[in-house]
């Protein structure tokens, strides 16, 4: 038997809305992931406490060593 007419067209927009709601969703969900891109990187300034020392017979040897093949 079929369905009103008044039934399909209800059934229709309750799935339109469903539709829109879910794509509201993923605008947002972009919208905010893109806000985040529209400001610069910070500069990073890394702090002296958490710099490994230099060491002088380290760097002579990567510098030195001939290139690997």
């Amino acid at each position: 038997m079929p369905q009103p007419a008044e039934e399909v067209i209800v059934h229709n927009l309750i799935d339109a809305l469903e539709r829109l709601r879910e794509e509201l969703d993923r605008v947002e969900l972009w919208a905010g992931a893109l806000g985040y891109f529209r400001d610069p990187v910070p500069d990073y300034q890394p702090g002296n406490e958490y710099l490994l020392p230099a060491n002088a017979m380290r760097t002579q040897q990567f510098t030195s060593a001939p290139p690997r093949r």
